[in-house]
């Protein structure tokens, strides 16, 4: 996991410059996804549902962020945003708990199973969701539950920075 703990938003050059939210994001989830085989990692920021990131499918991604705040339980980052909770859908061919309109984007975009784990931010707010989601129906194991930890706390940590650099810059 040390590679996963490094700066995702620090390239590493010679003048230590950073880079972008997305492109921290991007490698978060691209390193999440080596630790996790067969996984496809993402991300949403439901503050507003502003952006989702999907690095591998970058279709689902554009298509989710027409996907309505209310009522909370439309979908599992939405509900995860508004409980404060970790949403696992073993199979999400089979949920019931959540809008057709949001089973059907995943089944079209080939995703049968995701956690989404509340991203947060310094305050303690619910900001966005960290989604690990696979190809295939399957329960939750103990390692990816805290790959998941880990990961949430890491994007909490890039879109607090980034944050706070606005902030800064705002000054």
């Amino acid at each position: 996991m040390t590679d996963l703990a490094a700066d995702p938003r620090h390239n590493g050059s010679a003048n230590g410059q950073n880079i972008s939210l997305d492109e921290g994001l991007i490698t978060l989830c691209t390193r999440v996804e080596a630790l996790a085989p067969g996984s496809i990692a993402g991300l949403t920021v439901c503050n507003h549902l502003e952006r989702a990131l999907f690095p591998q499918l970058p279709g689902f991604a554009d298509a989710i962020k027409s996907i309505p705040l209310s009522p909370s339980d439309f979908g599992s980052c939405v509900r995860a945003v508004a409980s404060g909770e970790i949403i696992t859908c073993s199979d999400i061919r089979e949920v019931k708990r959540f809008d057709p309109q949001w089973q059907r984007l995943c089944l079209d975009h080939g995703i049968r199973s995701l956690q989404s784990r509340p991203v947060y931010l310094r305050n303690g707010k619910a900001y966005a969701t960290f989604v690990l989601a696979y190809r295939e129906p399957r329960e939750e194991c103990d390692w990816n539950v805290a790959l998941m930890n880990f990961a949430a706390d890491a994007a909490g940590l890039i879109i607090q920075s980034d944050l706070d650099d606005l902030d800064i810059a705002a000054e």
